[in-house]
């Protein structure tokens, strides 16, 4: 009789640490659900992603590098086409050699939009050029979308507006007889909208 207490009780710190295990799991579950519907969103992966400047790849350097939504008011040429369209500018610090660096749109879905844009460069400069959209200096160049068309009557099939403000400008280079590398990407945010 003198050992009355109950078998089956369970030791007070058993019990918490059983809690404390469920708690953590619970946890580990919401945070596992949150993370999964965060990737799923639209643009979840592109989200304010930039590499931060400068880049570096395979002998050339950009020193700096931005991408926007551009308005097309006081631009003739683009006012019949589209409200807004991506643009970007990089700046060349130095490159060694010869070769190009290649840009690429991407639309919201993640499709490629337009052909690569190829921007020469040889002995640490760009190659000058100003033709149909794409403004080169030895240093800097501004590029449009629509200078990935060759064709201005498929560019008018793309046309842009503020309804998908997350595309993406991929940047490439591929100095002369090496393969192209990556050199850095830019989400094009809504600055002018």
């Amino acid at each position: 009789m003198q050992d009355q207490t109950p078998r089956n009780k369970k030791h007070p710190k058993q019990s918490n640490r059983l809690w404390g295990l469920a708690s953590l799991l619970m946890l580990l579950a919401s945070l596992t659900y949150i993370w999964s519907i965060i990737n799923k969103a639209p643009h979840a992966e592109w989200r304010n992603i930039y590499k931060p400047t400068p880049w570096k790849a395979a002998g050339v350097k950009i020193s700096e590098a931005e991408a926007l939504w551009k308005s097309s008011v006081g631009d003739a040429r683009m006012e019949l086409r589209a409200r807004y369209y991506p643009t970007g500018r990089i700046k060349l610090d130095s490159a060694e050699g010869e070769g190009i660096i290649s840009v690429l749109f991407f639309d919201d879905a993640g499709n490629q939009v337009g052909d690569r844009v190829n921007i020469s460069y040889k002995d640490g400069k760009f190659t000058a050029r100003n033709d149909y959209s794409l403004q080169v200096t030895e240093d800097e160049a501004i590029i449009r979308l629509e200078d990935g068309f060759q064709n201005p009557d498929l560019y008018k099939l793309h046309q842009a507006d503020q309804e998908a403000p997350l595309w993406r400008m991929e940047f490439e280079c591929q100095p002369v007889g090496k393969k192209r590398t990556y050199l850095g990407h830019l989400s094009i945010l809504p600055h002018d909208l």
